[in-house]
């Protein structure tokens, strides 16, 4: 069991990473900040203001765990920003497919739609830590569970118009 919760904090970053995009655009100043990351291959909701706030949140997640653990903050951050970027990078791997295959913006792509995120920010957290089979099963068992809490946690609050 410690193992498994050693992996998900270990990964924290890229589960908070990956919802960042969501609260940030309702923050103001930042609402006008939309401009499309390529919007002919991802659509227009993967933008610069998710992308880069994503790699933030990764950041400071990833500093904050290092500074309580007592290690180096800067390692910290560059494996949050690190995981940060692997999540939205599997995020907008999924709009491009569901771009290819005409599935609207915000329509959920089964199975995918939940693990996207957690499969970009193992395969670049690679660089530095590649987890046992078991502990990848359970992030991609553990990955589209948060995202449906906090999919309907995020409705709840209006901050995003469907709960899936």
């Amino acid at each position: 069991m410690d193992s498994f919760l050693n992996v998900f904090w270990l990964y924290l970053p890229a589960f908070l990473a990956n919802g960042a995009p969501v609260v940030i655009r309702h923050v103001p100043g930042f609402r006008n900040w939309n401009t499309p990351l390529y919007a002919s291959l991802l659509g227009t909701n993967k933008t610069w203001r998710g992308m880069i706030s994503g790699i933030i949140v990764g950041a400071l997640t990833g500093g904050i765990q290092f500074f309580f653990s007592d290690q180096w903050v800067w390692i910290g951050m560059t494996w949050g920003a690190l995981l940060g970027f692997g999540a939205l990078v599997g995020d907008a791997v999924e709009s491009f497919v569901k771009r290819r295959l005409h599935i609207a913006p915000g329509k959920a792509l089964p199975i995918w739609d939940g693990i996207d995120y957690i499969l970009g920010a193992l395969l670049l957290g690679a660089i530095w830590y590649v987890p046992s089979w078991q502990e990848i099963l359970f992030l991609l068992i553990l990955a589209p569970l948060l995202s449906l809490l906090s999919n309907i946690g995020a409705y709840f609050l209006k901050i995003k118009d469907v709960w899936y």
